[in-house]
Protein backbone atom coordinates (compact mmCIF):
# COMPACT_ATOMS: atom_id res chain seq x y z
CA UNK A 1 0.00 0.00 0.00
CA UNK A 2 3.01 2.60 0.40
CA UNK A 3 3.68 2.29 -3.36
CA UNK A 4 0.30 3.66 -4.01
CA UNK A 5 0.10 5.94 -1.42
CA UNK A 6 3.47 7.44 -2.66
CA UNK A 7 2.56 7.24 -5.93
CA UNK A 8 -0.95 9.27 -5.77
CA UNK A 9 -0.49 11.21 -2.54
CA UNK A 10 -3.45 9.72 -0.39
CA UNK A 11 -4.90 11.85 2.51
CA UNK A 12 -7.06 9.03 4.63
CA UNK A 13 -6.37 5.64 6.22
CA UNK A 14 -9.20 4.28 3.94
CA UNK A 15 -7.19 5.39 0.48
CA UNK A 16 -3.79 4.74 2.17
CA UNK A 17 -4.53 0.85 3.07
CA UNK A 18 -5.70 0.38 -0.57
CA UNK A 19 -3.36 -1.96 -2.78
CA UNK A 20 -3.15 -2.66 -6.33
CA UNK A 21 -3.48 -6.59 -7.30
CA UNK A 22 -3.86 -7.37 -11.30
CA UNK A 23 -6.72 -5.36 -12.51
CA UNK A 24 -8.01 -4.57 -9.08
CA UNK A 25 -7.69 -2.49 -6.44
CA UNK A 26 -8.34 -3.57 -2.69
CA UNK A 27 -9.25 -2.61 0.75
CA UNK A 28 -8.40 -4.95 3.18
CA UNK A 29 -9.74 -3.97 6.72
CA UNK A 30 -7.63 -5.93 9.63
CA UNK A 31 -10.17 -4.60 12.19
CA UNK A 32 -13.52 -6.47 10.30
CA UNK A 33 -13.05 -8.86 8.11
CA UNK A 34 -11.51 -11.19 5.75
CA UNK A 35 -13.36 -10.14 2.46
CA UNK A 36 -11.86 -7.26 1.09
CA UNK A 37 -13.56 -4.39 -0.49
CA UNK A 38 -12.51 -3.66 -4.21
CA UNK A 39 -12.93 -1.81 -7.42
CA UNK A 40 -12.28 -4.46 -10.70
CA UNK A 41 -11.36 -2.59 -13.90
CA UNK A 42 -9.90 -3.78 -17.30
CA UNK A 43 -7.92 -1.80 -19.47
CA UNK A 44 -7.96 -1.75 -23.56
CA UNK A 45 -7.46 0.52 -26.26
CA UNK A 46 -6.22 3.40 -23.34
CA UNK A 47 -9.89 3.11 -21.74
CA UNK A 48 -10.03 2.00 -17.74
CA UNK A 49 -13.14 0.57 -17.47
CA UNK A 50 -14.34 0.65 -14.28
CA UNK A 51 -16.25 -2.58 -13.87
CA UNK A 52 -17.45 -3.72 -10.43
CA UNK A 53 -17.52 -2.58 -6.90
CA UNK A 54 -17.86 -4.05 -4.10
CA UNK A 55 -18.04 -3.40 -0.26
CA UNK A 56 -18.30 -5.79 2.39
CA UNK A 57 -21.22 -4.87 4.52
CA UNK A 58 -19.40 -4.65 7.48
CA UNK A 59 -16.83 -2.14 5.90
CA UNK A 60 -19.83 0.09 4.25
CA UNK A 61 -21.00 3.63 5.20
CA UNK A 62 -17.18 4.79 5.83
CA UNK A 63 -16.20 5.42 2.14
CA UNK A 64 -14.30 3.06 1.26
CA UNK A 65 -16.05 2.82 -2.25
CA UNK A 66 -15.48 5.90 -2.66
CA UNK A 67 -12.46 5.44 -1.85
CA UNK A 68 -11.63 3.22 -4.53
CA UNK A 69 -12.89 5.17 -7.21
CA UNK A 70 -10.13 8.10 -6.32
CA UNK A 71 -8.05 5.81 -6.59
CA UNK A 72 -8.93 4.05 -9.63
CA UNK A 73 -9.55 8.17 -11.20
CA UNK A 74 -5.87 8.50 -9.60
CA UNK A 75 -4.37 5.57 -11.82
CA UNK A 76 -6.43 6.67 -15.31
CA UNK A 77 -5.15 10.00 -15.08
CA UNK A 78 -1.57 9.19 -14.35
CA UNK A 79 -1.53 7.09 -17.50
CA UNK A 80 -3.10 9.39 -19.50
CA UNK A 81 -6.23 6.48 -19.68
CA UNK A 82 -9.84 7.56 -20.51
CA UNK A 83 -12.17 6.00 -18.28
CA UNK A 84 -15.31 4.31 -18.71
CA UNK A 85 -17.76 3.82 -15.52
CA UNK A 86 -19.35 0.83 -16.14
CA UNK A 87 -19.98 0.05 -13.01
CA UNK A 88 -23.23 2.36 -11.34
CA UNK A 89 -21.48 3.52 -8.06
CA UNK A 90 -18.49 4.87 -9.79
CA UNK A 91 -20.81 6.93 -12.25
CA UNK A 92 -22.31 8.44 -9.51
CA UNK A 93 -19.48 8.94 -7.60
CA UNK A 94 -17.99 10.92 -10.77
CA UNK A 95 -21.51 12.65 -10.65
CA UNK A 96 -20.96 14.33 -7.20
CA UNK A 97 -16.89 14.64 -7.30
CA UNK A 98 -16.03 15.10 -10.52
CA UNK A 99 -13.29 12.55 -12.41
CA UNK A 100 -10.21 13.69 -11.40
CA UNK A 101 -8.67 15.40 -14.36
CA UNK A 102 -10.00 11.91 -16.25
CA UNK A 103 -12.14 12.29 -19.95
CA UNK A 104 -14.64 10.03 -19.78
CA UNK A 105 -16.01 7.57 -22.20
CA UNK A 106 -18.98 6.10 -22.86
Amino acid sequence: SSGINAEYGMTTPEESSITHEQNKFVFKDPDTSRNPAFLEYSVSDSVFDMLHTFVPPAMRGRGVAGALVKVGLKHAASRNLKVRLTCWYTADYVKKYGSMGTKIVK
